[in-house]
């Protein structure tokens, strides 16, 4: 697999080996552009046969830190995760079905003889992506989440015709497909989790499903537009009953199903998926936090969401409310654990944030807009709160479509 010495050190050889074995699929360790030739799956493989192809990879996966993906014009993946002394080459790894004809296609791209030709194993998005984060962690000792290699490779990126009025933010993606129905208690289990407003757990069931569901239209992207369509109708009704307005989730739900049904690439149909599944189970949580604070509180939260945009007055909020400034500070403190004043600046920030991201207005704009007091006060409120600049934050999150206001 890999030669011990240029590496014992940086990572386990032998997890690598076996991990290959298990999924069937080739992990090379390269210290110069070969292969290390003690796989039986040389002659088969891309990897191996295809010398520009391991250049593509080993250069661009030294461009970035988290591990490298990309996609051929076969829907096939190959990784590449850069490591100290060389770089650990995956693949293949197809999300596809390949008949006889596709298969010998394949091959011959890549200049793997007519005798060595095998069936490609197939896999869903996302278990690529646990594939490139596992091995990562082995080749780097670092850890990568699916979202964080999603955003390196720029898998799943929103168009500027997809752009959010309400500024509603997605945040990570996934896919699925595979030949067995998931069964009755799996979809509660998530539904469960939608209706406690724990977002975690739901996010991570909505994923872990897709390796299992059934086929649910005659095609690939019908079939992940049904999937969405159900997914989301379902988990809007388990939020309601944990608490959100019914105008609330239905909005939510709408939304997403209609960006699903517009959308032609398989990999942002999943994305709106999770996205609604994480906004509305937010939502519970949310209520659930409001239910454990005392009502001043929770309509001092709601004054602040209304008027974030103006200057805001703890006396005046009190006056309003009809108690003293200083008895609705302790309460306000006690509740959520925040002074008053941090809390607006929380509001502000998080509405600058998705207005970097969804927007082309200049950040001296968007400050003034969320009503800090100067470009300088915000940018340090700013980084406290998100550990970057808004500039940098705009650059790291802001999809390519989208012009970067200067």
């Amino acid at each position: 697999m890999v030669r011990k010495s240029d590496t014992e050190d940086s990572m386990d050889t032998f997890l690598l080996k076996n991990l290959s074995d298990l999924l069937q699929i080739g992990i090379f360790y390269i210290d110069q552009n070969e292969p290390d030739g003690s796989q039986n799956t040389m002659e088969s493989n891309p990897l191996c046969q295809d010398a520009s192809l391991r250049d593509m990879l080993t250069h661009a996966a030294d461009r970035q830190e988290a591990p490298y993906l990309f996609q051929d014009e076969f829907q096939v993946y190959f990784g590449c995760v850069a490591a100290e002394n060389g770089h650990c080459l995956i693949g293949p790894m197809s999300v596809d079905f390949f008949d006889r004809l596709k298969r010998h296609r394949f091959c011959r791209h890549y200049g793997i003889p007519e005798y060595a030709e095998k069936n490609l194993r197939r896999f869903t998005l996302m278990e690529v992506l646990q594939i490139m984060c596992i091995a990562a962690k082995i080749v780097t000792g670092r850890e990568y989440t699916d979202q964080e290699v999603v955003d390196a490779n720029r898998m799943a990126v929103v168009t500027k015709e997809q752009e959010v009025k309400d500024q509603i933010r997605f945040h990570i993606q996934s896919e699925e497909e595979d030949i067995f129905r998931h069964s009755y208690q799996e979809e509660r289990e998530i539904l469960d989790m939608v209706r406690a407003g724990n977002v975690t757990e739901a996010v991570r069931l909505t994923k872990k499903i897709d390796v299992e569901i059934g086929r649910m239209g005659r095609s690939e992207l019908a079939h992940l537009r049904n999937l969405l369509t159900v997914g989301i109708s379902l988990c809007a009704r388990a939020a309601i009953e944990g608490g959100v307005s019914p105008y609330a989730a239905y909005r939510i739900s709408g939304f997403y199903i209609n960006k699903g049904a517009e959308c032609t690439d398989t990999t942002q149909i999943l994305v709106y998926r999770n996205h609604a599944v994480e906004e509305l189970t937010k939502r519970v949580h949310e209520m659930k936090e409001k239910q454990n604070t005392s009502s001043y509180t929770r309509r001092c939260m709601d004054y602040v969401a209304k008027h974030f945009r103006e200057k805001i007055y703890l006396e005046d909020i009190a006056e309003s409310l009809g108690i003293s400034s200083s008895y609705l500070s302790r309460t306000f403190k006690k509740d959520t654990g925040v002074r008053l004043q941090d809390y607006v600046n929380q509001v502000r920030v998080e509405r600058a944030a998705n207005l970097l991201v969804y927007s082309e207005e200049t950040i001296p704009r968007i400050a003034e807009y969320v009503n800090f007091p100067s470009q300088s006060y915000f940018g340090k409120i700013f980084k406290a709160a998100k550990n970057m600049t808004p500039k940098q934050y705009r650059e790291t999150y802001k999809p390519t479509e989208f012009f970067v206001a200067k």
